[in-house]
């Protein structure tokens, strides 16, 4: 009875018209890094594990992680505003909130683009505008100043190595897809019939990738990268194009993937001087 009349109070809250955001929980570490951008950051109350960026996000409460989200932790913690991962948080927890009456803001970015897209509809939504908007124009410029880098370039064919075992990589409309291109690469998979597709070996040497990308989010990178050794017939494996790139700069939809950009595409470009 109690947790329903905390919940009947903050849905009678959070409807008010015109009500100021003052309190957020972000369940995304993509979302975290987006409103410190525009300088929401210091209202955030409650996060995921993994949102560790800035150094001053590690101190934000967890209320949960890739399992679930403890919903009466989230009650508790009486947010204005909920910016909830469609794609990243269990479809029960946020149909959950969502029938509690909170506030719910989705962010699914899949491409630099889309990222700043999300910015500035967070911006309005949170009262900072202005500072959206500068936020989003900073981040364009360096964008389209790396795509421009690289636009006129040969193509190079990349394997992105997600896990190994079993082998998985990434399918057409991806976000990594989006940023291999980018970079004037070309997912060996991008006919791939899913998002994430397991593959096999024999289908990444008949692809003959000119570079390997792995991320380094897994504790086993050595492992991912010794399976490749004996394959000498692979070009990427021949000249001795295989990278890992850290996860957290090359994986997340946020400005500071623009870091991660950068990287991949400058290892992309190193197969081209074969």
């Amino acid at each position: 009875m109690r947790i329903f009349l905390v919940c009947f109070c903050l849905l009678l809250a959070t409807n008010a018209v015109g009500k100021e955001i003052k309190r957020i929980v972000a369940l995304s570490p993509h979302s975290v890094e987006m409103l410190y951008a525009i300088g929401a950051g210091d209202r955030i109350v409650g996060t995921v594990e993994h949102a560790d960026f800035p150094e001053k996000a590690k101190e934000i409460p967890r209320i949960g992680n890739y399992v679930g989200v403890n919903i009466e932790e989230l009650v508790a913690l009486k947010p204005d505003l909920v910016v909830g991962w469609k794609t990243g948080n269990k479809q029960s927890d946020l149909k959950k909130i969502a029938s509690l009456g909170f506030d719910l803001f989705y962010t699914h970015p899949l491409s630099v683009a889309e990222v700043g897209e999300d910015m500035l509809r967070l911006g309005k939504k949170v009262g900072k505008v202005n500072e959206a908007n500068t936020a989003v124009e900073k981040m364009n410029r360096r964008y389209q100043s790396i795509k421009q880098r690289f636009s006129d370039k040969e193509k190079v064919r990349v394997f992105y190595q997600l896990w190994y075992d079993p082998i998985r990589t990434v399918g057409p409309d991806s976000w990594v897809e989006a940023l291999i291109e980018d970079c004037n690469g070309k997912n060996i998979f991008d006919d791939a019939s899913t998002d994430y597709p397991i593959v096999s070996l024999e289908s990444v040497l008949a692809k003959n990738p000119q570079t390997i990308v792995m991320a380094s989010h897994s504790e086993k990178v050595k492992s991912r990268q010794m399976i490749w050794d004996k394959w000498n017939n692979i070009s990427a494996v021949k000249h001795e194009q295989l990278y890992v790139i850290d996860g957290s700069l090359l994986l997340r939809a946020s400005p500071r993937a623009l870091d991660g950009l950068e990287m991949l595409c400058g290892l992309i470009d190193k197969a081209r001087t074969f």
